[in-house]
């Protein structure tokens, strides 16, 4: 847990790291399409991304990640949990799983409320955020919505599918 928060601690590490924002279910988006919005991201000097673990666009953008590392040894993933009994889809994907809020040695949100603010907090750690946000009435529109506040980087996944 501690190399995540040296990331949370510096604005240096700040412009090194993205979250993934997108919505739980994801028509006609293709891996490719995910595939040129992360290499972007590392291209534009990206080395650790962000991820929740929720969904279909989570699960692709860590798949593709994973994938990545091997064109680029350099990138991390790390997948951050809102509480202590989230279901992962697959550990051997991630660098390392980082429960946030470790340090209240509880769950420290009702679990409604530990994904937004969960969400939140990746966004305050990050300068950039790949997305694919079609539906903006849920918890990705309001995400998304926060990173622009902050003024995040945006790279949109465009679908071609």
């Amino acid at each position: 847990m501690a190399a995540l928060f040296l990331f949370a601690d510096s604005m240096e590490n700040r412009e090194i790291t993205a979250l993934f924002i997108g919505n739980s279910k994801c028509y006609g988006l293709r891996e490719t399409d995910v595939e040129q919005a992360i290499i972007k991201a590392i291209e534009s000097g990206i080395r650790v991304f962000l991820n929740g673990g929720q969904g279909h666009f989570d699960m692709t953008c860590a798949n593709v990640v994973d994938k990545l590392k091997h064109r680029y040894p350099h990138i991390k993933c790390y997948l951050i949990i809102p509480y202590h009994n989230f279901s992962v889809f697959n550990k051997d994907i991630f660098d390392e799983i980082i429960y946030p809020f470790e340090e209240q040695r509880q769950s420290y949100y009702y679990f409604k409320r530990a994904i937004p603010e969960r969400n939140k907090m990746m966004v305050r750690w990050s300068s950039t955020a790949v997305c694919y946000v079609p539906d903006t009435t849920g918890g990705a529109g309001k995400t998304l919505e926060y990173a622009q506040k902050k003024m995040l980087r945006i790279i949109n996944v465009e679908s071609g599918g």
